[in-house]
């Protein structure tokens, strides 16, 4: 069971926890690059703001280890954390977990966004939304399980039916890099081509991206 999973609606981000969620798509304000004038998948402030959610995520985890929640962003410079749990425990610790997403964000380029700590009420899940939910759970959580054997993958973050950008602690660009960065992007196309995957709609529609520890693509 994965003990994080991060939404960015359609950035989907994996990591360590679980979450069965969304109730509204969120606007992210993560444009993608032409390729043909950068090699990142984002620029260098969404790069850097991505990396100051995943602490954010980090951190709350490790005091609230079986915790359920999502963080965003978006362009109204707010930092969102949803969390999936009933009344009663949400305002036991949502005041703490406000508490440490302003410590972390005050020194990061999230510093002048407002923190709201939400809780997700699953009841209005539309059934649109929660089928998108299952198919990014289904792929991702196939994609982790696959990948696992490398032992360098970290996020997986999936825009939906766009990319799917596994984030590595692959060092540099280098040739050994490539060489990595493109046997993980041969066994993502395996993975893809599962049987049981096959039925994920406009499988085919996903752009794979793999980054280095940088967050750079490499492959």
């Amino acid at each position: 069971m994965f003990k994080r999973i991060l939404i960015i609606f359609g950035i989907f981000i994996v990591g360590i926890s679980s979450l069965n969620l969304l109730n509204k798509p969120l606007e992210v304000n993560t444009s993608v690059a032409n390729k043909e004038e950068q090699d990142h998948l984002f620029t260098k402030e969404e790069e850097l703001n991505i990396s100051t959610m995943n602490i954010v995520t980090e951190k709350i985890h490790e005091k609230y280890k079986e915790l359920q929640f999502a963080v965003s962003s978006n362009s109204k410079k707010e930092l969102k954390i949803q969390v999936e749990e009933n009344e009663e425990y949400f305002d036991s610790v949502n005041k703490d977990i406000e508490s440490i997403a302003k410590r972390v964000i005050i020194s990061s380029t999230l510093k002048d966004y407002t923190v709201f700590v939400e809780r997700l009420d699953l009841s209005s899940l539309t059934e649109k939304v929660e089928d998108i939910n299952q198919e990014l759970l289904h792929l991702s959580s196939t994609l982790m399980k696959g990948l696992e054997a490398y032992g360098v993958i970290g996020n997986i973050n999936t825009d939906y039916q766009k990319s799917i950008n596994i984030q590595t602690s692959i060092k540099g660009s280098d040739n050994d890099a490539l060489k990595l960065a493109m046997q993980i992007e041969e066994t993502v196309n395996e993975i893809l081509d599962y049987k049981e995957l096959k039925s994920v709609s406009h499988i085919d529609s996903y752009e794979i991206n793999i980054l280095n520890n940088k967050g750079n693509v490499v492959n």
